[in-house]
This record gives C-alpha cells, structure tokens and sequence, in this order.
C-alpha cells in the first residue's frame, strides 16, 4: 500500500474522530450537553453537577474510550505509518474491536432513542457512526492486513477489560454509572458481573470474526508477507 494513500485514509479517520471528541468535550466543559442521566442518580452524565465532575464523566464512557484510541491509532498511522510493534498491533486491535462495538451496539440497540440536537448531534453522529464506519472501511480497504493473532486479541482485550474495572470501582465510590447494564446501585453485582460476562463473551466472538475477515482479507489481496513487515510498504 502507497504511504500516501495510507496517510490520506487515515488522516480522514482522525479528523472525523478528532471532531466527535472536540465537539462532545467542548460542550461538556460548557455545561451545554444533554444531560445522559435523565434525571436518575445512579447514571452518570447530570449536566448541572460541577465541572471536574462532568469531565470524569465524559471520560467515563466506553464510547469515548473506543473514539480515543482510534484517534491515538489513527494519528499513529500518519505520522509513523511504518509502526507495526507487537503492543502498537495491540493497541490496533483494541481500536477496531471498541469501535466496532460501539458502532454496532448504538446502530442496533440505540439510535431511534437518541433526540440529539445541534453541536450533540455532531458529536453523536461522529462519535457512534461515522468514526467507525470510517476506521473499519479503513481497515477493509488499506489494511493493515496480517496482524491478527490469539496474542493480539488478548493483548487488544487490556483496554476494554480497563474500562470494566475502572467503570466499577469509580462506580462503587460515586454511586452512578456509565450505562444502565452496569449500574449495580439497581441491578446489584450478581447481576451486572452477567451482564458484562455476556459482553466479554460477545466480544470473544467479534474478535473471531474480525480474524477470519483478516485471514480472508490477506488470502484475496496477496499481502500476508507484506504485512508482516509494517503497515505499509
């Protein structure tokens, strides 16, 4: 693949990526977002709370981690497009499986209860559509290809599984959470740990599948060896 090709594409993924994330972080340092709590304690999200309180918030979110890490990716990409280490392809991994993720739950699960207006509706449509429309089409069309392996996908699972565990012990010590599958203040632990098992288990299965996507990839265009060499050539 032509470096400049590669830098184009994924130049194009950081900016959407790096626009949801600017737009959405903007609004929550101004106190101007919709509130995600809709009025229940035990979410997190309350608009009217104070601002160091909002940002642990935002940043509470698994969509934003997943948007973060394509972002970190992404840049990656274009400014070292030759990065192909172990733990970067680790890193990769976990960017495609979050944003795929977050992609699909919200497109499946929850765009009809959305009623984002304005500057929200930016920052939701880049964040939940069209950044992972735009770093999976990536991947499809530019690559990196070969780089997915039984060590990869547990590397890549470090990040999400740090969201689960940050998710709870912050939860435990503020008394709301990110999203009702993980609010224990309702649901209780037993419940919840069920909750995110069935996740990680979905996510076990994704991981497969995004494997044998990589496998067919690399027998279709003929760069299994290349990649093993860097992202591009």
């Amino acid at each position: 693949m032509k470096t400049a090709t590669w830098r184009i594409t994924y130049s194009l993924v950081l900016a959407i990526s790096s626009i949801g994330l600017f737009v959405g972080f903007s609004m929550v340092l101004l106190g101007t977002y919709s509130s995600f709590s809709d009025g229940d304690p035990s979410l997190m999200g309350d608009p009217d709370q104070p601002l160091l309180s909002r940002v642990f918030d935002y940043f509470s979110y698994f969509t934003i981690w997943s948007n973060i890490v394509v972002a970190v990716v992404a840049g990656i990409f274009v400014f070292r497009p030759r990065m192909s280490s172990f733990w970067f392809r680790a890193l990769w991994f976990s960017s495609l499986l979050m944003i795929s993720v977050t992609g699909l739950i919200y497109n499946i699960a929850l765009a009809d209860l959305v009623q984002a207006e304005g500057a929200a509706a930016v920052s939701n449509l880049c964040n939940h559509v069209l950044t992972p429309l735009a770093f999976v089409l990536a991947w499809l069309l530019v690559g990196p290809r070969g780089w997915i392996s039984l060590r990869v996908i547990a590397a890549g699972l470090v990040i999400p599984f740090c969201w689960i565990f940050l998710t709870l012990v912050r939860g435990a010590f503020v008394d709301a959470y990110a999203y009702p599958f993980v609010n224990v203040t309702k649901l209780g632990y037993a419940e919840v740990l069920i909750n995110l098992s069935v996740i990680v288990v979905a996510c076990c299965v994704l991981s497969l599948v995004l494997w044998g996507i990589d496998k067919l990839m690399c027998k279709l265009v003929g760069t299994q060896n290349e990649s093993t060499q860097g992202a591009v050539n």
